[in-house]
């Protein structure tokens, strides 16, 4: 599955990216040129709406975090909204792998992250022992 990206310019400051499909290795170079293309351009907010977002892998979180901080660098925000619950899980779980030390590489972290939001896809539910 491929990724659209449609961007939207709010305002002179502010961009929306709407993002339809797959953010993972092969997608997120598309997304990260756009970003750092509107940040030249001047935008100091970047809003990333997921809504039609499918699938993330760690990919997708990388191009993410660098957003964040090349947004806060220049004292902006980035925003992300209408997140579907498999794509919130993966944000929830990456947040404690720095404590955590689960994955021995980012092809067992990404395997592991695609099962949990198939499975929240097809059924809600999430049991990391699955």
């Amino acid at each position: 599955m491929t990724l659209k990206i449609t961007p939207t310019q709010k305002n002179t400051h502010t961009i929306s990216f709407t993002l339809s499909g797959q953010l993972n290795s092969e997608t997120t170079p598309a997304l990260d040129q756009q970003i750092q293309k509107a940040l030249l351009d001047g935008m100091g907010i970047i809003i990333l709406d997921m809504a039609d977002l499918k699938m993330i892998t760690s990919a997708g979180v990388g191009v993410v975090m660098k957003t964040q901080t090349s947004v806060a660098k220049r004292g902006g925000d980035l925003m992300m909204l209408n997140m579907q619950p498999q794509i919130k899980k993966v944000f929830e779980i990456v947040r404690l792998l720095p404590t955590l030390q689960v994955f021995d590489n980012t092809q067992e972290m990404d395997n592991y992250l695609i099962k949990i939001q198939q499975r929240i896809r097809d059924d809600g539910s999430f049991d990391s022992s699955q």
